[in-house]
């Protein structure tokens, strides 16, 4: 696969995981019958995620912010992860 490719697949599985597991715990948070609770996560004075749980009325939000902010972490990983790369040689 070409790095570039490597890329654009990190990009895309870093938000998928990002959706998934904030998904994921909400819904367990609301299994386990929590009344209230309240979660808003920021990077970059930027919120990444808002859940909210009152009275049986459940709201979660993934803002755009905290998608590209997760999904450009996760590229920049692989981008590193292919500088640093020692199975990339060229050979002649």
């Amino acid at each position: 696969m070409k790095k570039s490719h490597k890329i654009v697949v990190a990009f895309l599985f870093s938000i998928i995981v990002f959706t998934l597991i904030t998904f994921l715990e909400t819904i367990a948070i609301v299994l386990f019958k929590v009344e209230s609770f309240n979660f808003q996560p920021t990077i970059f004075g930027q919120n990444l995620v808002y859940v909210h749980i009152q009275d049986n009325m459940f709201k979660a939000n993934v803002p755009w912010t905290g998608v590209i902010i997760f999904g450009l972490l996760g590229s920049s990983i692989q981008l590193l992860i292919n500088k640093f790369s020692k199975s990339d040689k060229q050979v002649y």
